[in-house]
């Protein structure tokens, strides 16, 4: 069994630690041998040797990447994010690296303005998140267990209720949505990894549409039309580079093409009709690569940087850009932590 970690009370985030560090890394990473075991399963590969991390490209012309001046109550990585109008919806995550947290902030980019506004009805990070029927709908995850519970709050805050529940426990897994379905892929059950892919359109109930053909923890994932892509993750405690294609009409799934190297702990999202594949680790470093991803061609191509590598970052689309918020980082002794900082993509147009 896991260790457990300390679970937040439901109060008011502390003092504003801006750019602060702290926070457990369950990626098999060079300092994952420094760091406490993962909160929601053991660790299934060996620590590997400390590795330089690889110098990311200069961002091109087309992708402007921005830090923005914002300061979070603390560092957190694990955490959903979602928008909420001209908003940013924190939900959950590592809260400083120790703790699981039940907290739910608003973040206005524009303003720099953080408030907490709610509370999840249980604490939980590695959870994944979409935004259905007009509600905050946070998937999975837990905190020294993996939990079955999916969680609904409104977008402007509030006490969060138990919406629904996952055919089975699930953490470690990403969700993926379109205009009226949340796709929820990967993650394992505290022992299994879970090859079924689930779909819901309210956050209560759920049916599968389809099987990885690869089982993976800890995936990047987008929807593009009726096509699902799965961007690397880990696979039996290895990153892998595997890139898989979801025929969400059929269920047919494939391993269409391959990452430039083993990615994990990753983001990805569509923004203004591009793929970005975003961060993560290859299982040794910590990367800062952004990619852009064509679909037709099922290739990757270097784009632009973000300003320190990062895994584990939540990713939300809002009107003027995508937001790359928290994430963990590591020293160059090999130390890991959290970042309390957002991070602004945009496409040139």
């Amino acid at each position: 069994m896991p260790v457990p970690r300390r679970v937040a009370v439901p109060a008011l985030v502390g003092l504003a630690l801006a750019f602060a560090a702290g926070c457990a890394s369950t990626a098999p990473t060079a300092s994952s041998s420094t760091r406490a075991a993962p909160a929601t399963g053991p660790a299934t590969a060996a620590a590997p040797t400390l590795a330089t991390p690889v110098a990311a490209p200069t961002t091109t012309p087309g992708l402007r990447v921005t830090p923005l001046p914002v300061t979070l109550p603390t560092t957190v990585s694990r955490l959903v994010a979602l928008p909420a109008g001209d908003r940013i919806l924190l939900l959950g995550g590592l809260d400083a690296g120790t703790t699981t947290t039940a907290a739910i902030l608003s973040v206005s980019p524009s303003t720099g303005t953080v408030t907490t506004v709610g509370h999840l009805a249980q604490a939980t990070h590695d959870a994944g998140g979409a935004v259905l029927g007009g509600r905050a709908v946070v998937i999975g995850g837990g905190i020294s267990a993996s939990t079955s519970a999916v969680q609904a709050v409104a977008l402007t805050g509030g006490a969060a209720s138990i919406s629904g529940r996952l055919p089975q426990a699930r953490s470690d897994d990403a969700v993926a949505s379109d205009a009226t379905t949340a796709y929820v892929v990967g993650g394992y059950t505290g022992s299994t990894a879970l090859p079924e892919i689930l779909a819901t359109t309210d956050g209560a109930s759920f049916h599968v549409v389809g099987r990885l053909a690869l089982t993976v923890r800890y995936p990047a994932v987008v929807v593009v039309g009726s096509t699902l892509w799965v961007f690397g993750g880990e696979h039996l405690g290895t990153a892998t580079d595997a890139i898989q294609r979801v025929d969400l009409t059929t269920g047919t799934t494939v391993v269409a093409g391959h990452l430039p190297g083993p990615l994990a702990h990753a983001g990805a999202t569509v923004l203004d009709g591009t793929v970005l594949v975003i961060g993560g680790t290859d299982g040794h470093v910590h990367q800062g690569t952004i990619y852009r991803f064509d679909p037709a061609t099922v290739t990757l191509t270097a784009a632009g940087a973000l300003p320190v590598p990062v895994s584990d970052m939540a990713v939300a689309v809002l009107a003027d850009g995508a937001y790359v918020v928290g994430g963990e980082t590591a020293d160059v002794g090999g130390t890991v932590t959290s970042v309390g900082t957002i991070t602004r993509l945009q496409l040139a147009r």
